[in-house]
């Protein structure tokens, strides 16, 4: 089974044994306190995937570094993974229970590319309008590339929004193009 699908296994299975509990913020929260240790600390992270540490030791280590820091269900979670080797899905599975969470609370993320920066007015107009033809709740990230030339470009998710003046000459190109 491919390592994706069993992250997104794992992922759905505490999201939703969090979700049942109550517990969805706490649970991300708590996943992103682990991700971020594990990512400042490489000999805690070295160590757990290590894979002649036993899984015994991995336990005891992962409940000193982390039982005071988050709930009884997560370090269940860590043990889990531990207890099936699966120690390296960690990273992979928090990012599909923050997907799955913000599909459950309804939000959406955009990457938005403009020529020039936007202001904070046309930041705020642009994510108002793409909440409105998405019906979501917009997380919106920008960036500048001024080879676009002006206009804007959105991804949100598969779906790409081209209003840029380079997207409309290569367009524009193309049609010419085959009108011959």
């Amino acid at each position: 089974m491919r390592e994706e699908s069993v992250s997104r296994r794992y992922a759905a299975a505490v999201f939703n044994q969090a979700k049942a509990a109550g517990t969805l913020k706490e649970t991300a929260a708590d996943l992103a306190v682990v991700s971020d240790m594990l990512v400042a600390n490489k000999a805690l992270a070295g160590m757990i995937a290590h894979p002649l540490v036993t899984q015994s030791r991995k336990k005891t280590v992962l409940s000193a570094a982390f039982s005071d820091k988050v709930s009884v269900a997560t370090m269940g979670f860590l043990n889990l993974l531990a207890d099936k080797r699966r120690m390296g899905l960690l990273g992979d599975a928090k990012r599909e229970f923050d997907e799955l969470l913000r599909a459950h609370s309804n939000i959406v993320s955009a990457a938005a590319t403009t020529a020039v920066p936007l202001s904070a007015a046309q930041l705020v107009a642009l994510e108002k309008a793409l909440e409105q033809r998405t019906g979501k709740d917009i997380e919106l990230t920008t960036s500048v590339d001024p080879s676009l030339m002006g206009g804007i470009l959105v991804r949100i998710g598969d779906t790409v929004l081209d209003g840029t003046v380079k997207g409309k000459l290569d367009r524009l190109r193309e049609q010419l193009l085959t009108k011959k």
